[in-house]
């Protein structure tokens, strides 16, 4: 079988190497190409295909794919809100993606993400940088003191739930499809708005659809406690950015940590320190000393990426020979 392999990072390329010696019957070719209107006639001559990309495909690139006898995309990622799922299906293309790939390395950036702004690192460091000894101004908080709101139990807020509570957190969760094993460590809230009110700390851990597109809002907000956090290591439409902006200027919000934000398509993954990003709210919140901002990378471990590699290859094998596969991915 031939497989293409799209969007390739030099990251990718030991675990993609190792794949290709431990499976000789395939053949797979590579490319830093994304998979775009301009470069989808590069799946010509293959069976399969894997991608890992935050650029949505154009709208012709689904029906291109179906011409060339393509009848998957193999998404190298957990999200895959970047594709129009019910125009690849239209087009006889199933889209898989890989939902377990490390859920503690998520977790983990998660919880540090929450403790640096708890203990104050960014004003500590602020402060060494001039040659300031003093602590005063940097008082912080336990977590074993907080409230913890875990929007979202699959596997990666399970994880992060478990690991809040290691230090003593509070966890208190909500998914609309409960996880017994959350229960272990944390207390499920009868509705969103119960699993808010009161938090210290909130993470996010939601997909993103059109159902929970700003489920975070103004009003969500509100219901957290004064001094709260925000942690978002999920998807970056899950927060309505301005919403945010103004409860941190009202000082209701302490800080936020944002590994992904809404309009990230364009600037993440690409360096832009020679150019002008366009894009005053990004400045704002790059500029904001009470702000965390990391650019997707909560993810990013030499066991994830091994993990996508692997999970990508193999889903798009088996749903190249046999039309389907366990991680393919419905409508919203």
């Amino acid at each position: 079988m031939k497989i293409l392999f799209m969007g390739i990072r030099d990251d990718e390329r030991p675990a993609l190497d190792r794949w290709i010696q431990e499976h000789p019957q395939h053949d797979v070719e590579a490319t830093t190409e994304i998979l775009t209107a301009d470069t989808v006639g590069m799946v010509d001559g293959f069976d399969a295909l894997t991608v890992q990309q935050v650029i949505p495909p154009e709208p012709e690139v689904y029906a291109a794919l179906q011409a060339a006898g393509i009848r998957q995309i193999s998404s190298r990622t957990a999200g895959t809100d970047m594709y129009d799922i019910a125009l690849a299906q239209k087009h006889g293309i199933v889209i898989t993606n890989v939902p377990v790939y490390s859920p503690n390395a998520i977790a983990e950036f998660a919880l540090t993400s929450a403790l640096y702004l708890t203990r104050r690192f960014a004003q500590i460091e602020q402060k060494l940088q001039r040659r300031d000894f003093r602590f005063g101004g940097l008082l912080g908080r336990e977590l074993a003191t907080l409230r913890v709101a875990v929007l979202g139990t699959g596997s990666i807020g399970l994880q992060t739930a478990r690991l809040f509570a290691a230090l003593g957190a509070t966890v208190v969760g909500y998914d609309p499809y409960p996880n017994d094993a959350f229960t272990e460590v944390g207390q499920y809230a009868p509705t969103m708005e119960e699993a808010l009110d009161g938090a210290d700390v909130l993470t996010l851990h939601m997909p993103l659809m059109p159902a929970t597109h700003h489920v975070i809002d103004q009003a969500a907000l509100a219901r957290l406690a004064p001094g709260a956090i925000v942690v978002n290591s999920g998807r970056g439409g899950l927060l309505d950015t301005q919403a945010l902006l103004a409860a941190l200027d009202s000082g209701h919000l302490s800080g936020a940590a944002l590994d992904t934000y809404e309009n990230e398509a364009q600037f993440y993954r690409y360096d832009w320190s020679d150019r002008d990003l366009g894009d005053p709210v990004l400045e704002q919140l790059l500029d904001r000393e009470d702000v965390l901002m990391t650019p997707h990378v909560a993810f990013y471990t030499e066991t994830a990426v091994e993990n996508l590699v692997v999970g990508g290859l193999e889903n798009a094998e088996l749903a190249a020979r046999t039309g389907t596969a366990p991680s393919v991915v419905s409508p919203a």
